[in-house]
């Protein structure tokens, strides 16, 4: 055989090696794809997808109703909870007091002179006070206080402290101390509550320059509740001047009203 057709007859033989070799690795190729083709139809044979939009759609369905009854649930208790403060606001007085009790001067005798409370509720009279002659008064209240052992208790004096304090607002709260610090002690289960002095009009002031020791009064007043852990109850902007008498210090049955349902709100009753 010449050179030359040895050249081609070993040409010939590479090429039809490869050509083998390609065709048996296309046919591999074909055959682990047709593999992976099987395999991949029976794994979704065995683990069918589930179409989960229906599911979605069907628990958002689900949660949009019970966010709204739940909204309604709320609504309801709201509006009930709104009538049943209402209809306890709306008591009679009386009734709110049932369990409280009222000691004080002639201003506070007043709640029951102009019928806002039963004169059960009260224990009041004119010219008594923690200091000077108008304690004693203020001892029979003190005692009956003790007596009937109310859930709240309200004091309600100075106005003639002004006089039996010589419009001293340190000798007033002093003393004023000692009547709390006795209730206390009486009374440890008793809530107590002192309200304010009531201003006067400014030509009582005039008259009698100590009532303009009021406001000194009102401070120390407030002090002594801090000091003792009791609440203080201010009144004055419960006062109209509208609402006075001629002597410009006692007040028309309109405040006895406003002054009640403060209290009453003060004290939750």
């Amino acid at each position: 055989m010449s050179e030359k057709n040895k050249r081609k007859f070993i040409n010939k033989t590479i090429t039809d090696e490869e050509k083998d070799t390609v065709l048996r690795t296309a046919v591999t190729v074909v055959v682990v794809l047709l593999v992976l083709g099987v395999i991949v139809v029976v794994i979704r044979l065995m683990n069918p997808r589930v179409d989960t939009k229906d599911g979605v759609k069907k628990l958002q369905q689900m949660e949009a109703v019970e966010v709204t009854e739940v909204d309604r649930q709320i609504q309801e208790l709201e509006e009930a909870e709104r009538a049943a403060d209402e209809e306890w606001a709306n008591r009679p007085a009386n009734e709110k007091f049932v369990n409280a009790f009222v000691i004080g001067d002639s201003i506070t005798q007043g709640l029951y002179e102009y019928g806002v409370l039963d004169q059960s509720h009260v224990q009041a009279d004119r010219g008594a006070g923690v200091c000077g002659v108008g304690s004693e008064l203020a001892e029979a209240h003190i005692a009956k206080a003790i007596e009937l052992q109310p859930q709240i208790l309200f004091l309600a004096y100075g106005m003639n402290d002004i006089k039996g304090a010589d419009a001293d607002a340190g000798v007033f709260a002093e003393t004023y101390k000692g009547v709390i610090d006795r209730l206390k002690e009486a009374l440890p289960e008793t809530r107590i509550y002192v309200n304010s002095v009531l201003p006067v009009q400014q030509h009582v002031i005039d008259e009698n320059a100590g009532y303009g020791a009021i406001p000194q009064y009102n401070e120390q007043l407030e002090k002594l509740c801090e000091e003792e852990d009791i609440t203080f109850i201010d009144n004055g902007s419960l006062v109209k001047e509208e609402y006075y008498s001629g002597d410009g210090i006692h007040v028309a049955p309109e405040y006895y009203i406003g002054w009640v349902e403060h209290m009453a709100e003060v004290a939750k009753l």
